[in-house]
């Protein structure tokens, strides 16, 4: 007797059947991929790159390495005059690690020496203007730098900050015996509204204490203080501000200032810790700046490569498969090497771009981008989008950023439907045809505090219009520190998160028409990753 497969299951065959015929994987040899994905990532994590720090010359190497990988796949270059590299042009600021605030009083020699970067570190945006980095102040201690008379507090009743030194608290008043507190607006708080509060007094500087949910962290909050900024150049003519000195300083500062003064630095945090209202007062000691603001135009570069289409028409309009090869550098004498973050996406995109060049499959060109900069603001995303004459032909971008972590069975996937239904769709089916990930997408979720859709380079594009799907592992344990090593990668999982974000790219590029857009971006501006 002949055995009848169920009509469910021959339906299913069928239909299985028909996505096969249908949709064209790309060929991949694992054991050679794996080889490739090791080999490259044991490079770009080595200490020799200096943790590809933005701007830096780890920067430069990465990027040279990258090119010349793309070359070797047969990937073309498509950055400036012929070359992989989209140079450009950043504005980097700090002090000099030299700068220095000595403790004076009445006799001499001086009481001490405050150095930039153990013992005070930069607080808020700017720097000092030159004319107030060489002074000597008076200091004046002004509880939490709060004024609202409408609700009978101010902390600068019946004191005079004029070209003095302003120290302060962060934070707010204690709520119990102070009934202003619970009432004032929560921005006042801000450390920025109190800086604000401050320059309007005339103070020409701003010590804010260090609070105590730094206290424990200070050793690695002192390795962020000390980093220049970077930021694009402002092609517009700008207002003169000049800036004060603000800082953030350590307890060892505090208690020097406030020895033999009204309070000492241990009978206010007792105050505090009683709940009782702040005095301010002010001290006799003053403070010797000697500080070495400096500006300078620097040059940092995304590495693109293109993998041409073979339709002429559809040639012309691009998929983007990218990642960020910048990471945060060296830290004193540390060098942090980003294997997972993200050094993971970034062989990723290495190893897909190798696969679909070596394919040629595409209608549609594919480009394989490398950002720099995202460590810093998602700049370099943000420079090529708002940049390139090619923006106009990209229908999506498929984003890797930290792909080597966590489990092997499971991704997060964000961002596949905030802008188009049928890219979403077409993201679950490839997944569902090829690598067969459970894909978390639970950072989808608008009400999601930590608001990743906006924290990685898929950002920029989709401020654009175009799909995006960004994948992304949360790895936490070793998250911009110096343990995240090549060691604790997971090969096989890049190699899935590759496989399947080639897939996806090849899907769009050889679509008979461009992704459908039914939704419009998100408000939501760009923040930095998660310190």
């Amino acid at each position: 007797m002949r055995t009848r497969l169920p009509f469910t299951i021959f339906i299913s065959f069928l239909f299985l059947l028909s996505a096969q015929i249908l949709f064209s994987q790309v060929k991949v040899d694992d054991k050679s991929s794996i080889t490739q994905l090791k080999a490259n990532l044991q490079v770009l994590a080595s200490d020799e790159f200096e943790g590809r720090e933005t701007i830096t010359r780890g920067e430069k190497l990465a990027s040279l390495f990258i090119a010349s990988e793309l070359g070797k796949y047969g990937v073309k270059p498509y950055g400036d005059n012929g070359t992989y590299f989209q140079n450009f042009d950043l504005l980097t600021s700090g002090y000099e690690i030299e700068s220095k605030i000595t403790l004076l009083d009445n006799s001499s020699p001086p009481i001490s020496d405050f150095l930039f970067g153990g013992d005070f570190i930069r607080s808020g945006r700017g720097y000092a203007d030159s004319s107030f980095a060489i002074q000597t102040t008076g200091i004046v201690f002004a509880g939490y730098g709060l004024t609202q008379k409408e609700f009978n507090y101010d902390d600068y009743v019946n004191i005079d900050v004029k070209g003095k030194t302003v120290l302060i608290f962060s934070g707010e008043p204690p709520r119990d015996k102070t009934a202003a507190a619970g009432a004032m607006q929560l921005n006042l708080f801000n450390n920025d509204e109190k800086v604000k509060l401050a320059k309007e007094k005339g103070a020409s500087g701003i010590l804010i204490i260090v609070d105590e949910r730094l206290k424990s962290f200070w050793d690695r909050f002192k390795e962020f203080g000390t980093q220049p900024s970077i930021s694009f150049i402002s092609k517009q003519a700008q207002e003169i501000v000049k800036n004060i000195p603000v800082f953030t300083v350590g307890e060892k500062f505090v208690e020097k200032i406030l020895t033999g003064e009204k309070y000492s630095y241990e009978k206010i945090n007792a105050m505090i810790k009683a709940k009782e209202s702040l005095q301010s007062f002010e001290i006799k000691k003053k403070l010797q700046y000697d500080l070495k603001p400096f500006s300078k135009i620097v040059s940092a570069r995304n590495v693109i490569g293109l993998i041409e289409g073979t339709d002429p028409i559809l040639k012309n309009e691009f998929v983007v498969i990218s990642a960020h090869y910048d990471h945060v550098g060296i830290r004193g004498t540390v060098v942090s090497n980003g294997a997972d973050d993200d050094g993971s996406g970034t062989v990723a995109v290495l190893e897909s771009a190798r696969i679909l060049s070596s394919n040629l499959q595409n209608k549609r060109s594919i480009l394989a981008v490398f950002h720099t900069g995202e460590e810093k603001g998602l700049l370099g995303s943000r420079f090529l989008t708002e940049n390139e004459n090619f923006m106009k032909g990209v229908i999506a971008n498929i984003n890797m950023d930290m792909v080597g972590r966590e489990s092997i069975d499971s991704i997060h996937c964000i961002g596949s439907n905030k802008l188009s239904t049928e890219f979403g769709n077409l993201v679950k089916e490839i997944n569902a045809s090829t690598v067969m990930y459970n894909m978390n997408y639970k950072y989808d979720d608008p009400n999601d505090p930590n608001r990743f859709y906006s924290r990685s380079d898929h950002y920029n594009y989709a401020r654009k219009g175009i799909p995006v799907v960004f994948f992304f592992d949360d790895m936490r344990t070793d998250y911009h520190r110096p343990t995240d090593d090549v060691e604790k990668i997971n090969f096989e999982k890049i190699l899935k998160t590759a496989k399947l974000s080639s897939n996806i790219a090849l899907k769009v590029a050889n679509l008979d028409h461009k992704l459908v857009v039914d939704k419009k971006p998100e408000e939501e501006q760009p923040r930095q990753r998660r310190q």
